[in-house]
């Protein structure tokens, strides 16, 4: 009764905190911005490729462990605001730090970098958890693919302009600078989840779900619905190679700078491009999320990592090459809209953590193969990681064609052999 008394109320402060995030991650763009600055510091491919990995081993590694707590929790607005400051205040050290030290130590800059960007996954991987499951309490899931689009739309609506500010600083003010307080502006964005948060509405969890459950029945229902549940099996592969592929994104920007000998500024058109698709993009994702199923997304991703890969190693223009800026961008609308609401379908709401927590740990712990392209980058150069992360995409399609969506559609049929 709570949830739905305060439906609208919870539904606009969970958009409000959805666009202001992405906004702030804007200014702290793992893809475009962070990448670049680390060039500039005179980071090796090798570091540069470490984010990706370092990334997605602190946001999807620990949804697992907090799971068990998290599901045993009446209340998950505590724990989010809590976990929230570790996802938010290493960028505001790390820019402070690049702001007065970078020029005359790029080494320590880096490293603050690498290690700002572990932490602050690292908190949105403990935050993930209470954040799905509060999110499944006040938001009915038929309306959940449209919030999701909601807070992506309006956020790039905006990222226009975010973008033609990211290209003012990067021009006007000095280096090491002008990046570093792209970063101190990106943090001051995160924290609009302070006031969001505090004051939203959460109902009680369902009495169905368990307190107090001993490790062992926890690893034991783990088991249980890995070994039951096929399409769980099916989507979590689909996941992994899905998220080895999607590595390649992140170094797309680099690589053209390099490439094309583009100046630091050039950021900031990554950014505008990015704010266009998700315009295009965000809508008509939500729409097909709501009508087909988060799973038909996806697809869609996945096919999109096909073409980009394909395009930024083959393009001969600078031109063409930025389509691969775009698709990847589409990508992260999928990932946005769907790839962190899908795994919630799979069990009753009380059951959330669990799923996000089993898909997380999974993804997380197959991400480290993704400190093998930093490798693979330095030792034969990007096209070749490219190539990689298109191997992965095509396989992911395999895997999702074998998943039926848990609203009980088949997406794309493929016999599934046992």
């Amino acid at each position: 009764m709570t949830a739905q008394k305060y439906l609208k109320r919870n539904f606009t402060l969970n958009a409000i905190d959805g666009i202001t995030f992405i906004i702030g991650m804007m200014f702290l763009s793992m893809e475009s911005v962070l990448p670049v600055f680390l060039s500039k510091l005179g980071a090796s491919h090798f570091v540069i490729s470490l984010i990706p990995a370092v990334r997605n081993v602190g946001i999807f590694f620990p949804s697992i462990f907090v799971a068990r707590r998290v599901q045993g929790q009446l209340r998950n607005k505590p724990w989010v605001l809590k976990s929230g400051l570790l996802q938010r205040l290493p960028w505001l050290f790390s820019g402070l730090f690049c702001y007065f030290f970078a020029s005359d130590h790029p080494q320590a800059a880096i490293f603050s970098i690498m290690l700002a960007v572990f932490l602050a996954n690292l908190g949105g991987g403990i935050t993930i958890p209470a954040f799905t499951y509060l999110t499944a309490k006040t938001i009915p899931v038929s309306l959940r693919g449209r919030l999701f689009a909601l807070r992506n739309l309006a956020s790039y609506m905006l990222g226009f302009l975010a973008g033609l500010l990211i290209n003012w600083i990067l021009k006007n003010l000095l280096f090491p600078q002008n990046f570093s307080v792209l970063m101190l502006i990106g943090f001051s964005f995160l924290m609009f989840y302070l006031p969001s948060f505090t004051l939203m509405v959460e109902p009680d969890a369902s009495s169905e779900a368990p307190r107090n459950q001993k490790r062992k029945e926890f690893l034991e229902r783990l088991k249980k619905i890995l070994r039951e549940n096929r399409d769980l099996r099916n989507y979590i592969w689909g996941r992994v190679f899905f998220t080895l592929a999607f590595a390649s994104y992140n170094f797309f920007a680099v690589f053209l700078v390099v490439k094309y000998d583009l100046p630091s500024s050039a950021v900031g058109t990554f950014t505008i491009i990015t704010a266009g698709t998700y315009l295009i993009a965000n809508p008509l994702l939500g729409i097909l999320s709501d009508r087909h199923g988060h799973l038909f997304n996806h697809f869609l991703g996945s096919a999109a990592l096909i073409l980009a890969t394909l395009n930024i190693v083959f393009a001969h223009s600078y031109g063409i090459s930025l389509i691969s800026i775009a698709l990847g961008s589409f990508v992260l609308c999928v990932q946005s809209v769907s790839c962190f609401t899908l795994p919630m379908e799979f069990g009753e709401d009380h059951e959330i953590p669990i799923y996000v927590g089993l898909v997380g740990f999974f993804v997380g712990a197959a991400s480290l193969l993704i400190i093998g392209f930093a490798w693979v980058a330095e030792s034969f150069g990007y096209p070749v990681v490219f190539l990689i992360c298109f191997v992965s995409a095509v396989i992911s399609l395999f895997f999702f064609a074998r998943t039926t969506e848990p609203r009980g559609r088949k997406v794309w049929a493929i016999r599934d052999v046992r």
